[in-house]
């Protein structure tokens, strides 16, 4: 079972970060019939809104994905310390 989800990270990397930001019009077909139209980027938004940018505390984010939502943020929070993780290390790699 963990090569099977291994495989499917590993196939999906490429595409990942246009499916998940809706980023032309057949991954905005993809997200309305099987997400139900859930935007991620807005959701996001307002999730990292909450995070002012002189926050100096930890911050661990699981899981981080390729970093699409978070990466612009985390960079700037120059005081905070961020861990991220994640499954697939393919992920983690082009986070």
């Amino acid at each position: 079972m963990a090569d099977k989800i291994k495989e499917a990270y590993q196939s999906s990397k490429n595409i990942y970060d246009a499916v998940l930001t809706q980023e032309n019009f057949l991954s905005r077909l993809y997200v309305k019939i099987f997400w139900s139209g859930t935007d991620d980027k807005k959701i996001a938004h307002r999730v990292l809104s909450y995070i002012p940018d002189a926050f100096d505390g930890t911050i661990l984010d699981v899981p981080v994905g390729t970093a699409v939502f978070t990466e612009r943020k985390w960079k700037a929070l120059s005081k905070a310390r961020i861990t991220c993780l994640d499954y697939s290390a393919d992920m983690i790699g082009q986070a």
